[in-house]
Order: C-alpha cells, then structure tokens, then sequence
C-alpha cells in the first residue's frame, strides 16, 4: 500500500510518523527524564552533604578524644568528694561514719540515724545516699556540725534541718539544748562492675 504512494504522499506520512512519536517522547519522556535527573541530582547533593558531615564528626574526633579524657581525669580528681564504696550500701555506711565523726566532734550526740539510698538512682554507678537524723546539740554544737559537713572534703548538702528547743522552760544561765533533726545527702561512687544484661 506504501508502494502505490506518490513520492509526496510518502513524505508526508513519515512526516507525520516522526512528529506523532516526537510529540509522543517530548510529552512523556522528556518529563520523566526530568524527574529522574532532578531526583539524582537530590540524592547526590545529600550524599554529598552526609559526606560533609561525617568529615567534620571524624576531624573532630581527636578533639573530642582528648576532651574526654581531660573531663574523665578531673572527674577522677574529684574522688575524694564522693561517698566511694563497692556498692550503694557500703557508700551509705560510709556516709554514716562520715555524720558520726563530723558530730563527735562537734560536741553534738547522735540520737537516731536513718539511711536510704535512692531507688531511682540504686541502679547507676553514682545513685544518691541520704542519710535522716535526729541529735541533741546547743548552739556552738549545731554550728560546728553545720560547719563540717559544708567544708568538706566529701560533698555533702544538707537538704532539711529543723531546730527546736528541748525545754522552753530553762534557766537562763544554762546552755539551752536543741533537738535537731536534718537531712544529709551525698553521691555514691560505686565501684563494683556489675553485670550489664
């Protein structure tokens, strides 16, 4: 059927072949391509910028290197401020004898001593120790007590204190005895290595 064309006729039909399947790849191919280079081009500039990125966390891994080893060298410096122990138990005894000693020489007796170890801190290699206690001391007493536990070495806080009278009827020449009630607390270095599940 081609064959019985006129040269002319023959030209314009593939003509019109070659402008049908222009028009076919320009509307759908050329926007796919499009799509497709403008979506590699994206995901190459993010890979770039990752690679960015991750040069900028390794240069400044040295840094940081040596940034924690200075804070893990003043922390270890600082030892002797912590309640240390093999564990959260023996850390609280220690915290006991710490008060105990702090008050025999301050004059001021021990009537009751009570120790808790915070639950929401017992698992952690540093949880907090209180210590609740009741004593009997008179105003030089309270303020040696006071003095010690501040001054250190150990770093205590003391986080409640109650004062009041024993007798609010005694002489005036007498020293005037207080019952003292406060609260002391501390954190625990805990050595032990526990088993980590």
């Amino acid at each position: 059927m081609i064959d019985g064309l006129a040269v002319r006729d023959r030209r314009a039909l593939i003509g019109g072949v070659v402008a049908i399947g222009s028009l076919i790849v320009g509307l759908r191919g050329v926007p796919a391509w499009w799509r497709w280079r403008t979506e590699v081009r994206a995901s190459a500039s993010e890979a770039l910028a990752q690679e960015r990125r991750v040069d900028a966390v390794v240069a400044g891994f040295s840094q940081s290197l040596d940034t924690l080893g200075a804070r893990v060298t003043r922390f270890r410096s600082m030892g002797p401020a912590f309640l240390a122990g093999a564990t959260s138990a023996e850390a609280a005894s220690m915290l006991t004898a710490i008060v105990g000693d702090i008050a025999r020489s301050s004059l001021v007796r021990i009537d009751a001593m009570e120790l808790h170890v915070d639950s929401a801190t017992a698992e952690r290699d540093m949880p907090r120790v209180r210590l609740d206690a009741q004593a009997t001391a008179d105003i030089a007493g309270l303020a040696a007590l006071l003095r010690g536990l501040e001054k250190g070495p150990t770093i205590l806080a003391v986080r409640r204190l109650s004062v009041r009278p024993q007798s609010v009827e005694s002489p005036t020449n007498q020293v005037e005895s207080l019952t003292i009630q406060f609260t002391v607390e501390g954190l625990a270095l805990v050595s032990q290595q526990k088993d980590r599940r």
